[in-house]
């Protein structure tokens, strides 16, 4: 995919920086991420524990300061995907004039108008409603000036597409900020659908009518993307930009290479999947190994392994023969009894056998030390993947089968509960 071309100051250039080599730009994160000092946690008995936690990490707290920054005083705001109110509070903590929002859960509206009420900022709230991202008209962004989107693209099927609807509706002299998770990143939130470059942002904003402002990684997490509908900033949107800029100006600067070589094409989606549609078949022969696969009752895949006097690897594998190619593999597990347990591993192997790709996972001290462990991880050619290591580059696409394999001491036993399945595309 080739990105369209873009004003050169924009900012696409540090965010491959970023994609390429993450160490390049440790010391501009950690600077970023003193901003949540700043920042004050929404303390609300409304929100669910999911959101306090959320709200509460050192990385979430920067990025509610950073969002800040782009608020100019009076603006209209309309948020896209509201959650339980902590964006829209501090939103209008930074002046915003007016405050509208929806959300496709009607929890969340319900949730959000009662947060802003309690923090006693009713007399600033507009419309908060329940309403699907793709079914977005003019109307609804008809009186905004600013348009927000956090953390919403990467949850929605087809990200193409809500972005589109977005620049159908966004006025002439209105802005977009939106983020998205920075590549090889938060890949283990099993509601995350998609994987984003900047290549591919790029190209969905060229397809959505609308052009970048400003963009940017933040904290080693995320990108943050301030757009608008082509040629059509403004003095206002001037007025947003210099703001962005001059909040950041103390960081220290990134100076991106001539010679730095960008990630090379990636994988855009995981498709998540019900264990009971797989089809697995045991290693080796029973009595050494057992595979139990899912049912509609507990939807789960189990592989049971019991050693003789030397330790024993069994398991189960998964024919890739209706699912077409894939590029990786994303996997839940969990081991009630890791005492026995010396390894896991997942491997992607080629009709003639020949493995392609090999992800391995050893327990530490700690997982023993609590006797039962459970994990999530993004097994795809690349990137570190704890708590798995594994290769750089692998041909994936090859392969027409996975094993996942689990390696017993000698006159040991240990269970391997396969909880949650994505392919990666």
């Amino acid at each position: 995919m080739t990105a369209p071309t873009q004003q050169p100051d924009v900012g696409w250039d540090v965010v491959r920086l970023a994609e390429a080599t993450p160490k390049a730009l440790s010391e501009r994160a950690s600077a970023e991420l003193e901003r949540a000092q700043q920042h004050q946690p929404l303390l609300s008995d409304l929100t669910s524990v999911r959101s306090k936690a959320v709200t509460h990490s050192a990385n979430n707290r920067a990025r509610l300061e950073r969002l800040a920054d782009h608020v100019l005083p009076g603006d209209t705001v309309v948020e896209i995907g509201c959650g339980e109110g902590y964006v829209a509070t501090r939103l209008l903590q930074a002046d915003a004039g007016r405050y509208s929002a929806m959300d496709i859960v009607p929890e969340h509206a319900a949730v959000t108008r009662a947060v802003l009420e309690e923090q006693g900022l009713t007399d600033r709230i507009g419309t908060i409603a329940e309403k699907d991202l793709y079914d977005l008209a003019p109307e609804d962004l008809a009186d905004a000036t600013f348009v927000v989107c956090s953390e919403v693209i990467e949850h929605v099927p087809d990200p193409e597409a809500a972005l589109e609807a977005i620049g159908r509706a966004l006025p002439d002299d209105a802005q977009l900020l939106f983020s998205v998770p920075l590549l090889n990143k938060l890949e283990k939130v099993w509601d995350h659908l998609s994987i984003f470059t900047a290549d591919r942002l790029a190209d969905m904003l060229e397809r959505a009518g609308l052009e970048a402002h400003h963009v940017e990684p933040f904290v080693g997490q995320w990108v943050l993307v301030l757009a608008g509908p082509r040629g059509t900033a403004g003095s206002r949107g001037a007025a947003r930009l210099a703001q962005v800029r001059a909040a950041a100006e103390h960081l220290p600067a990134v100076d991106v290479p001539e010679d730095f070589t960008p990630v090379p094409p990636q994988p855009t989606r995981f498709d998540n999947v019900s264990l009971t549609s797989l089809e697995v078949a045991p290693l080796v022969p029973e009595p050494q190994v057992t595979v139990t696969p899912a049912t509609d009752d507990d939807g789960v895949v189990d592989i049971d392994v019991v050693a003789g006097p030397v330790q024993a690897t069994a398991g189960t594998t998964i024919s890739l023969a209706q699912r077409g190619p894939v590029e990786g593999l994303r996997l839940a597990f969990e081991i009630p009894d890791v005492t026995h347990v010396t390894e896991v591993a997942v491997i992607f192997r080629r009709p003639d056998g020949a493995p392609v790709g090999r992800w391995v996972w050893t327990p530490r001290d700690t997982d023993r030390a609590k006797g039962s462990v459970a994990h999530s991880a993004s097994l795809r050619p690349g990137a570190h993947r704890p708590p798995f290591t594994g290769p750089k580059q692998a041909s994936i696409p090859e392969a027409d089968r996975v094993e996942i394999t689990v390696t017993v001491a000698g006159r040991g036993q240990g269970r391997l509960r396969l909880t949650r399945a994505s392919w990666i595309r």
